[in-house]
Order: C-alpha cells, then structure tokens, then sequence
C-alpha cells in the first residue's frame, strides 16, 4: 500500500471514529456542549398522592380556588393571597407536570420553566408588603418562598449540568417533578388555606 492510500484510508478511519464518539456523546450525555440536538425526551411517572393523581388534585384545588376567586372580586376587601394566587399557579399547571405522555426537555425548555418560577417567587415576595399576615401565616409564606428558590436552584443545577447521562437527567427531572408537586401541595393545603380565610 502506498504512502497517500494509508493516508486516505487513516483520514476516513479518524473521520469514522470522531463521528461515532460525537455520536456516543449525543445520545449518552443529551445535554452536553458535544451533543448535536441538546435535547432530552423525559418520561415522567404516573404516582398517585392521597389515591389521587396530580392533575386531580390540580382540578379540585382550582374548582374550589375559582369560588374564591369570584368571591374576592365581589368582595370590597380583596385578600392578596386569593388575587396573586391566580399568577402562581400556572407553574404548577406545566404540561410535562401533568401529563404521563413523554416531554421533550432541552435548555430552552429550562430556561422558561426557571423564569416563571422566579416570576412566581416575586409574585409571592410582592405579598410580603401587600398582605396582613399573622405570625403563623408569614412562617408560611416564607416557606413557600424558600420552596420557590429550591425549585430555581435545581433548574439551575440540570440546566448547568454538561454532562449528565440520560439516566441521571431521567432521575433529576423525576425528583424536580416530585418538588414541584411538593411545592404545589405546601402552597395550596398549607399557607393559601391559612392565609385566605
């Protein structure tokens, strides 16, 4: 074999192997600088909390959390907690939240679940000034506000992340869905009942 032909067939054998291990990366580590689509098809669990699922629970809360509504909007002292509450829980209405069908997360998709969670959390700290609250009532709401920067930190965390495998992304957007709905039910079973009455 001559000089230019091992050449040759060295180039396509490098060729070759660069695109198998950019394509190894691609699909092991979906989120990666490496990655060709940076995307990442999440397939979310179907618990049940209290025999309900969570869009049942979204459901009850939001039947009874319209009454409220209706009532406060009538009302000539209107409770911040019940008018605010209506630009907090879209966060928690997200369909990769409520759905079992598969969801496609990529950055982008992070980078707007985190901003309505920061939008959320000053929509919240906006009632630090606006709301009456006994001692009790503040105690929750700035847990609820800390709940609220525990869900940016973990965005954070999986949006940062270069090289997670698509088991630990599957993990992490597991325990991040599970905060959510921990979040969801702090907020509506604990500090919008105590604070709304």
């Amino acid at each position: 074999m001559n000089t230019k032909r091992k050449k040759k067939v060295w180039g396509i054998g490098a060729g070759v192997c660069i695109v198998l291990v950019v394509a190894f990366i691609s699909w092991y580590y979906p989120l990666s600088t490496f990655s060709i689509h940076q995307s990442f098809t999440y397939h979310p669990s179907s618990e049940t909390h209290n025999s309900k699922t969570y869009e049942e629970e979204m459901g009850q809360f939001k039947a009874a959390y319209e009454k409220d509504l209706d009532k406060d909007l009538e009302s000539d002292h209107h409770n911040p907690t019940v008018n605010r509450t209506q630009f907090i829980l879209p966060i928690f209405e997200q369909e990769w939240l409520i759905g079992t069908d598969s969801k496609t997360m990529d950055k982008d998709k992070l980078d707007s679940m985190l901003f309505d969670v920061q939008n959320a959390r000053n929509t919240l700290l906006n009632l630090v000034s606006e709301g009456e609250y006994s001692r009790e009532q503040r105690v929750h709401l700035v847990d609820s506000l800390n709940n609220f920067l525990n869900l940016e930190e973990s965005i954070r965390f999986i949006k940062n992340g270069k090289y997670f495998s698509r088991s630990d992304l599957q993990t992490m957007l597991g325990n991040l869905q599970g905060n959510f709905r921990a979040v969801f039910d702090h907020y509506t079973t604990v500090f919008y009942d105590v604070s709304h009455q």
